[in-house]
């Protein structure tokens, strides 16, 4: 009996291995995943900025969208799926140190302190006036390490030339000098270029000429570029900004390193295409490519205009569309693209700039299933607005 029970247990065990087995060879064994996504979908913010945000967030109601969209890919949309290099975006140095580097390049004297929008899980630390009123450095050690340098005289605040006073008694300025522009004094291309590889040399990011983007206008000029991964420019950037008067008024940067997680399996642009609708597949990407694939247009066939003359006790509100809107992709461009994880780490990962026939640009991963941990999905309806909920022709949160 014994013997009979021992070759029924071993015969159980050889059909559960020869079960397994194909299981494991089709893929079909669990697989931990290699990133869990960030609830909002957003990057970690410093003190600082999450502060203004949930003041904001107070002082307006987010407008509703009274649309739904769907979308579909176009024949000429590719249908090949491949794969693609994943990197981990990492925070390198001591960020003291990082600082008291950035100081000595715009020539701040003084030992760095905790600034007051410092927070345990978004340490922040500067050098310089505290109060805004003097040049200044500061650095935020989460995320991607960002860093910023600030001078307010190149945007000096302009002089009074009548004063009131209110009925407390406080006296304020009811009448200011003409701003004008002065243009001669801003510098010129090459000059920007030249500062900006100086300048983001000596903090961090070796650039060419050719890497640098400038824009110049009247009122001011600025230059900025990426930091790259195999050649390509990344949504980690670096920026400059000039004043009307020639001066320099910030500049910005970032502490990281790339961290190589191997290659992973990626579906083809026409099974991403589904991912538009669905905000938890979304990416960053650089500047330099919303510059290149975002076209500009005169005119939109999904504006809707608030300022439009409505008769006495009708609303300016648009009535929720009752089918969604089909929006056929014609255009799909590879691309890496940033997300961001639960716990405020960055990922360079595979994508896609996906573009429909209404000209907007919709960057998404394109990681296969079981890679990336997504968040619980969050259902958005399509509302009807009240009336009054948003000042007319503020129309940039009614399109996608």
């Amino acid at each position: 009996m014994k013997q009979n029970l021992e070759v029924l247990f071993r015969a159980v065990g050889v059909s559960l291995i020869l079960v397994l087995l194909p299981l494991a060879a089709n893929g079909l064994t669990p697989r931990v995943p290699l990133i869990e996504l960030n609830a909002t979908a957003a990057a970690p913010q410093s003190g600082a900025s999450r502060s203004l945000a949930a003041e904001g967030e107070s002082d307006k109601m987010m407008m509703p969208n009274p649309f739904s969209y769907s979308y579909v890919a176009s024949e000429e949309i590719s249908d090949q799926s491949g794969e693609g290099k994943v990197y981990k975006v990492l925070l390198d140095g001591d960020p003291k140190q990082i600082l008291a580097k950035i100081a000595k390049a715009f020539g701040i004297s003084g030992s760095a302190y905790e600034s007051e929008y410092s927070q345990p899980d978004y340490p922040t630390f500067q050098i310089g006036s505290k109060d805004g009123s003097a040049t200044s450095a500061a650095i935020n050690w989460s995320g991607t390490g960002s860093w910023w340098f600030n001078d307010p005289s190149a945007y000096p605040s302009p002089k009074c030339n009548s004063f009131a006073k209110s009925d407390d008694g406080t006296e304020y300025c009811n009448i200011y000098e003409e701003q004008k522009p002065t243009p001669e004094l801003i510098p010129s291309r090459g000059e920007l270029v030249a500062t900006a590889i100086e300048l983001f040399g000596a903090t961090g990011l070796k650039v060419s000429a050719g890497d640098i983007r400038t824009d110049i206008s009247d009122w001011g000029a600025t230059a900025s570029a990426s930091l790259k991964v195999d050649g390509k420019e990344t949504p980690i950037e670096w920026y400059i900004s000039w004043g009307s008067n020639g001066k320099i008024g910030s500049v910005s940067g970032n502490s990281v390193r790339f961290e190589d997680q191997g290659s992973v399996s990626t579906i083809s642009a026409k099974s991403a295409v589904s991912r538009i609708s669905d905000w938890r597949y979304s990416g960053q990407i650089s500047s330099s490519l919303w510059a290149k694939y975002a076209p500009v247009r005169s005119e939109d066939p999904l504006m809707i205009a608030y300022d439009t003359p409505v008769e006495n006790g009708e609303s300016s509100a648009p009535v929720a569309s009752p089918e969604p809107i089909i929006v056929t992709v014609n255009q799909a461009y590879a691309a890496s693209v940033l997300i961001w994880d639960k716990s405020g780490t960055a990922w360079m990962v595979p994508g896609y700039i996906l573009i429909g026939d209404n000209g907007w640009l919709n960057p998404v991963f394109a990681v296969e299933d079981g890679v990336v941990a997504l968040p619980d999905p969050v259902s958005i309806e399509p509302g009807v607005l009240e009336p009054g909920v948003i000042e007319p022709g503020d129309v940039s949160t009614m399109v996608k």
